[in-house]
């Protein structure tokens, strides 16, 4: 056993007192500061087949988007309002809203100019980029959001898993178009 010590009162209290409370930062800490948290997409990373059915039904159309190599390749789940879901395995790892969603992420809509992004969100990660990138709040793994710009308009958002950024089709600088329907031939039945 330990010998009994005496600690006095006027230093147990000097300890405790000065240091005061220490506690873990509350909800809507993480909001503070300038960069953008994008809250909204960043929810749907993680989802399973039921969350994405749940939350948004079945998708209007569902397609593959080849990578550079056989690990980059996406199964992309596209919805009517815009949005797409790009899926590794069962779980989704990027969301993308495409120019005709009318949402916006913390005050950035469609159409804005990247001038007009930067004054409400600050500098991006890649200040030099032709498609500014932004650190969004840690969700147990790094996240990302970037902006392609067509004729300096705001054109495509991408939120996305950094740490699986070599499957990124945003990281590989290559906008993705929605093919319609009507555009693939029917196949022959054999």
């Amino acid at each position: 056993m330990f010998p009994p010590t005496r600690v006095s009162p006027a230093l147990f209290a000097l300890v405790f007192i000065g240091l005061g409370p220490v506690t873990a930062p509350g909800p809507g800490a993480e909001e503070a500061g300038p960069r953008p948290h994008a809250a909204e997409l960043t929810a749907m990373l993680g989802w399973t087949l039921e969350e994405a059915a749940v939350n948004f039904g079945v998708p209007e159309s569902m397609f593959v988007h080849r990578g550079g190599a056989a690990e980059e390749d996406n199964i992309v789940f596209y919805y009517p309002d815009y949005r797409y879901l790009f899926w590794f395995r069962d779980r989704v790892w990027q969301v993308r809203a495409d120019e005709g969603w009318s949402g916006e992420v913390d005050g950035v809509r469609m159409g804005m100019t990247r001038e007009g992004v930067a004054q409400l969100w600050g500098a991006p990660i890649n200040d030099g980029d032709e498609a500014p990138s932004w650190m969004l709040p840690d969700q147990g793994y790094p996240v990302r959001i970037r902006l392609y710009f067509v004729d300096d308009r705001l054109a495509d958002i991408y939120v996305y898993r950094s740490d699986w950024g070599g499957g990124s089709v945003c990281a590989s600088r290559r906008r993705i178009r929605r093919i319609p329907w009507g555009v693939f031939p029917a196949a022959p039945l054999r």
